[in-house]
């Protein structure tokens, strides 16, 4: 099974009409990119044990904040 990504490509469909696409936000849930994130985000917490859950709003405010960005370097001392 195809990726959705994947599919995306497949279908030669402009970058532009994508991007549009993953950040559109037609039930005010939050955009669909933030939902795809919250979402595997969530299925990784699962696996690791973890009840708490991420919503599409909460990956909205890190993905703004820019806090991912640094997220492979130690904090500073």
């Amino acid at each position: 099974m195809a990726t959705m990504m994947e599919l995306f490509i497949a279908s030669d469909a402009p970058q532009e009409k994508i991007e549009k696409f993953l950040l559109a936000d037609l039930d005010g849930a939050g955009s669909v990119r933030d939902q795809i994130a919250a979402d595997m985000t969530n299925d990784l917490l699962r696996a690791f044990g973890q009840t708490r859950r991420q919503t599409p709003r909460e990956v909205e405010r890190i993905r703004q904040r820019g806090g991912w960005i640094t997220l492979d370097r130690r904090p500073p001392e």
